[in-house]
């Protein structure tokens, strides 16, 4: 130990002694070391914490799998009783399922918040009670018993003021009225994020086999773990599918823990991709501080070949050098973790206003300080230990005669140049990479929708069916509310819709007239649109040929239809769409609160629109779609859509109150202008390809300055051999030439390896790219001439330098 000591103190007194070294090391292994910490500290609160209550990493979700498509599913109320009865693997497992929940009181206006239908004993299996009121009772899911709920404590605190009377108070529940029991504590969420939760009652439908209605959850009993959960549930599975053929032959079991659960898919692999990105930011990092290490050893040689010659042995000097290595990137790590807390507030400030989890979050825990602190030693360790090893096998007695300008450090000069190599491949990586992320951000982000959106507000709502199950009632509420809407000061036009442009569609089988039949399982689909007259004027697109609709249209007369420009080339193309004929021949995929097209009625085509982007806005996929007059199609679930000659944020009370007049029960969502809605769905793009952006930035300056520092060293330790080529009448621009060429070798050989790893290693990224293939040629093109850009600057430098050496200086340079 006190050998050891004696070895940090000398640490510190010769980095002290090399500050502008000491910096510039710190500096650059800061830069990694705290693109790790940040990108890691993210990544652990999405992709490794669990829920926020003790012992949440015991619960595990089980689904359903079909084996025929691999898609996946919820399980069935009675395979949720035969599961809790045959487990022996878990303390209790719960069924639960999701929730529109419409909450109208005397409290405010009507709003919809997001819940859970959940069995009477979830709460007692998961070991969380109620922070005030009581849990749910057996009783409570029993058919006909008296609707309850338990609320959040968010909710609780937000629209109650945390009054205690609000335990027992009635309230409308998607119109049914129900009594608060309970509020959880602050923080609480299960099964997922949620607001309300109410007792799963398993009426009728619930009780069909096939109806797969039910996601489960589970504690683990003692001594059981994932795997052994998983062999029981599929044993499980086996006999259910014996005993019940005709309903669950095809399907298997998925057992999972929440992270995988709540976590997985395109998610997961932006975080791993990122966590990819920084750790190859880390080696360049480390490669440029061992390759100035190996250049300052040029000046320890001596120092070491003494320390040598009087008895140190060869693993006092390693140790010596690598204690100096991990003082360095423990200042790396102190300056990276500040670093880190800057960068992980910036990130958090950025997602919020986009609906980050309220559970999610970008605290440190034992996993950030464990990662850090590896992360730290392990880098020290590693960019310490090659320089480290090449100064301690130093031929002692070469070192001393010629003061460590020999022969013993130009056999380094292999080790430099593949350190270099190794930067400019990681960092051809890094740059593809983030070049597609960013590539992808600004397809998505130009891509030209077809409307516009500015002065547009718009705003959603869900009728319900108890309170208006016929059509008429649907479309005279929609009537009503689109002229009282419109009546505003300060509205130009309002219409309603079922989708919001880049917002999707309906998908409806369809025939077309003159068409041979097609089998009823083999019917085409396309994209459909529901909606009112004036839609097309608000969002400012004119008719290409034809008409829109009027307000007889669905009314009286003949069916009518609107197609747009995809769709009238697809099918008739150098022919006149208008009076063209197809028709509907079942309810919509996907629209179960439709009220079904009439398989018999022909629907003609009365006009042509320009295409408008629906389903896919970042790769302007142009699909065929039809667009369906609102009272000939009535729907429960629609948009309205207003344009404004004011700005349209200022008119949402307002819009927000005529809805109240109409039905004060009746919750408005997604309440924004038009603008916002197309920028919400830019931002996953626009968040991490910034990140990737950032993460690039600094490899490629990592790796333009570790070339330039090698070439500048060895101009520096050539300067006597440059200066007798110069003496014998070599011409500057042959001097600039060798040395630019020595980079060039370097940096054409990182270039050649790194193309070849990119080709590969962007693959993974193809889940997360919108438009843009993981091999765009464009992409690596730019790649190869930013780094080679880069490359000749850092060699032209030094080059330039090595032009300007006095022979008669340079010849007498030791």
């Amino acid at each position: 130990m006190y050998t050891l000591w004696q070895d940090i103190k000398f640490a510190f007194r010769t980095l002290g002694h090399n500050p502008g070294f000491t910096a510039v090391a710190v500096l650059t292994l800061s830069l990694g070391i705290g693109a790790n910490a940040t990108v890691f500290t993210l990544a652990n609160a999405v992709l490794y914490k669990n829920l926020p209550f003790a012992n949440s990493d015991r619960i595990l979700y089980i689904s359903s799998i079909n084996r025929t498509n691999g898609d996946e599913d919820g399980i069935s109320y009675p395979d949720y009783l035969d599961y809790r009865a045959q487990s022996k693997n878990f303390d209790g497992i719960v069924a639960f399922s999701g929730l529109n929940a419409d909450v109208s009181d005397t409290f405010g206006n009507a709003q919809r918040y997001r819940g859970n239908r959940l069995t009477a004993n979830t709460f007692g299996v998961i070991g969380q009670a109620p922070f005030v009121g009581r849990d749910f009772i057996s009783d409570d899911e029993r058919i006909g018993a008296a609707p309850v709920a338990i609320i959040s404590y968010g909710l609780w605190e937000n629209r109650y003021a945390k009054s205690p009377a609000a335990i027992g108070q009635t309230i409308r529940i998607n119109e049914l009225p129900t009594v608060i029991v309970g509020v959880m504590p602050r923080g609480f969420m299960f099964p997922s994020e949620g607001d309300v939760w109410i007792p799963l009652i398993p009426t009728d439908d619930y009780q069909k086999r096939e109806s797969r209605d039910t996601t489960l959850a589970g504690r683990l009993a003692p001594g059981a773990n994932i795997s052994s959960a998983r062999a029981e549930m599929e044993t499980i599975v086996g006999r259910l599918a014996a005993a019940y053929p005709a309903s669950n032959k095809d399907w298997d079991v998925r057992v999972q823990n929440f992270n995988d659960y709540a976590n997985g898919g395109p998610i997961r692999v932006v975080f791993l991709a990122m966590l990819g990105a920084v750790g190859f930011v880390l080696l360049i990092a480390c490669a440029n501080v061992a390759n100035l290490l190996l250049g300052r050893a040029v000046g320890r040689s001596r120092e070491i070949s003494i320390r040598s010659a009087l008895g140190a042995s060869r693993w006092r000097v390693i140790r010596q050098l690598l204690v100096e290595s991990v003082i360095l990137s423990i200042g790396g790590g102190v300056l990276g973790w500040l670093a880190a807390i800057w960068g992980i507030r910036t990130f958090d400030a950025a997602v919020i206003p986009n609906g980050k989890p309220a559970f999610i979050q970008f605290t440190v825990d034992y996993r950030v300080i464990l990662y850090v602190a590896a992360v730290t030693l392990g880098t020290g360790i590693l960019f310490g230990l090659a320089p480290a090893l090449r100064l301690s096998r130093l031929d002692i007695n070469a070192a001393l005669k010629d003061g460590g300008h020999g022969s013993s450090i130009m056999r380094g000069k292999f080790l430099s140049a593949l350190l270099v190599v190794t930067e400019m491949a990681l960092a051809v990586v890094l740059l593809a990479g983030a070049g597609l992320m960013i590539r992808s951000f600004l397809k998505m982000y130009n891509a030209p929708v077809g409307v516009q959106a500015d002065n547009v507000l718009t705003m959603r709502m869900l009728l319900r069916d108890t309170k208006y199950p016929t059509p008429a009632e649907q479309i005279t509420f929609f009537q009503r509310l689109q002229e009282r809407i419109a009546a505003l000061p300060g509205v130009e036009v309002a219409a309603i819709t079922t989708n919001m442009p880049a917002g999707g569609s309906i998908r409806w089988p369809y025939e077309l007239e003159g068409k041979p039949p097609v089998d009823e399982r083999k019917r085409p689909e396309t994209d459909a649109i529901v909606i009112s007259p004036g839609y097309f004027d608000v969002v400012k697109v004119r008719p290409l040929f034809g008409r829109t609709f009027t307000e007889a249209d669905g009314v009286s007369g003949f069916p009518v239809v609107i197609v747009n420009k995809s769709f009238a080339e697809m099918f008739w193309s150098n022919q006149d769409p208008l009076g063209k004929r197809l028709r509907l021949v079942t309810t919509p995929v996907g629209a179960k609160n439709g009220t079904p097209a009439s398989p018999q009625a022909w629907l003609t085509v009365v006009g042509e629109i320009p295409d408008i982007i629906q389903n896919d806005l970042g790769k302007g996929q142009r699909d065929p779609i039809i667009y369906l007059p609102y009272r000939q199609q009535p729907m429960r679930g629609m948009n309205v859509v207003a344009r404004t000659r004011v700005p349209p944020a200022t008119l949402g009370d307002a819009f927000r109150r005529e809805v109240k007049f109409l039905d004060a029960d009746l919750p408005v969502f997604n309440l924004r202008t038009m603008e916002d809605f197309l920028a919400q769905r830019n931002w996953p793009w626009r968040v991490f390809g910034t990140m990737f952006g950032i993460f690039a930035a600094i490899a490629l300056l990592l790796a333009s300055v570790g070339l330039y520092a090698v070439i500048a060293h060895s101009v520096s330790q050539r300067t006597q051999e440059i200066g007798i080529r110069m003496a014998l009448g070599a011409s500057g621009l042959r001097v600039l030439r060798l040395i630019f060429m020595q980079g060039m070798r370097q940096l054409v050989a990182g270039l050649v390896f790194g193309l070849v790893a990119a080709f590969g290693v962007t693959r993974i990224l193809s889940t997360l790219l919108v438009g843009i293939s993981p091999t765009d040629p464009v992409t690596f093109a730019s790649v190869a001439f930013i780094l080679t850009l880069a490359g000749v600057l850092g060699c032209m430098i030094p080059a330039r330098r090595a032009i300007r050496v006095d022979p008669v200086i340079a010849l007498r340079h030791e």
